[in-house]
């Protein structure tokens, strides 16, 4: 049997009856026609950072009129585009997706069987997650002023998935309930640090807020003081205790005096090293140009005459009796 001109109804029923000459045979039992329905419950997840996961109930059907399969179509649901259209005939799929984390995907689904598509339903889910609480954050004095602290804050960012990554950071700081907040844009994905100008002998708590398109983290809160170190302290401690919900403790003894003083005899010591060979090369200097007239002196010293010694000489040569006598050494003398 052949029904035809009926496709534009959304559903029938079919009775079948049949009789001959002995009679007519009992009704047989009817059976519904028709498009398929909308699926339900329709879910996503993901694994591993890579993979997404669909799944959805088919729905009620005649076993007689079975579901033949599901067309699925994926769209980019920021830029609206395609990416998938396939033949699923389960109700489930998977596919990967590099970028996973920072796209937002809405799913078509629709039944189809001997009668064509039935109804699409559709819904939209987004892989960006919501940044982890901020950990291992610290907290150090650079230096004190007149006025203020100057204070340098640390901390990393930790992420299982790209897509918990976060965009900003809100950094407040309140002091005697006066709030001061600065707001961030994240650009190393692997820590973040930052100064903050805190008035000085301040009770103070510092809350650090992530956040991306999926939402904020709870604030991580660490309370820290502006009192000047004692002069007698000489040891620096930092004790952080983390805590995604309730405040952190930060019990701090800052001695930078002693880190000033340090630094300012390591100052003295190398200007006084400077000044010492910087005296040395001098000296030597000095020495050798002395040195150096010393000998130009010695080569250009007059040679006058000495007459003590050329009349010494003269008188000696010129003795006519030394002369007589070395010259009658040799016999008897005549007087």
């Amino acid at each position: 049997m052949i029904v035809a001109s009926i496709t534009t109804l959304n559903a029938f029923t079919v009775n079948v009856s049949l009789s001959n000459n002995g009679g007519t045979f009992n009704d047989m039992s009817s059976f519904g026609f028709s498009f398929l329905g909308p699926v339900t419950n329709i879910d996503s997840s993901i694994d591993n950072c890579s993979s997404i996961n669909i799944t959805w109930t088919a729905p009620a059907v005649d076993d007689r009129v079975p579901i033949q399969y599901y067309i699925l179509r994926i769209y980019n649901a920021i830029t609206g585009s395609l990416v998938k259209n396939v033949s699923v005939y389960d109700t489930s799929y998977q596919f990967v997706d590099s970028n996973i984390l920072i796209h937002r995907y809405t799913y078509v689904i629709t039944g189809v069987n001997e009668l064509g598509e039935g109804i699409s339903i559709n819904d939209t889910f987004s892989y960006q997650r919501v940044p982890r609480v901020p950990q291992n954050t610290s907290l150090d004095v650079l230096y004190y002023t007149q006025d203020v602290v100057i204070v340098q804050f640390y901390f990393p960012i930790i992420l299982k998935c790209i897509g918990e990554a976060p965009k900003h950071v809100i950094v407040t700081v309140i002091c005697n309930g006066i709030d001061s907040s600065t707001t961030y844009q994240i650009r190393n994905m692997n820590d973040i640090t930052g100064l903050i100008s805190v008035p000085l002998n301040q009770q103070c708590n510092i809350s650090i807020v992530f956040s991306n398109e999926a939402g904020s983290s709870e604030p991580f809160i660490l309370a820290f003081d502006t009192y000047p170190p004692s002069p007698n302290n000489t040891n620096v401690t930092t004790t952080v205790q983390t805590s995604p919900t309730t405040g952190t403790s930060v019990s701090t003894g800052f001695s930078i005096s002693i880190v000033i003083v340090t630094a300012i005899s390591l100052s003295v010591v190398i200007v006084l090293l400077l000044l010492i060979i910087i005296s040395l090369i001098v000296l030597v200097i000095t020495y050798k140009k002395k040195l150096y007239r010393s000998a130009s002196s010695q080569q250009n010293i007059p040679t006058a005459c000495n007459e003590a010694y050329e009349f010494n000489t003269l008188m000696i040569n010129t003795n006519p009796t030394y002369e007589e006598i070395r010259g009658n050494r040799g016999g008897a003398v005549n007087l």
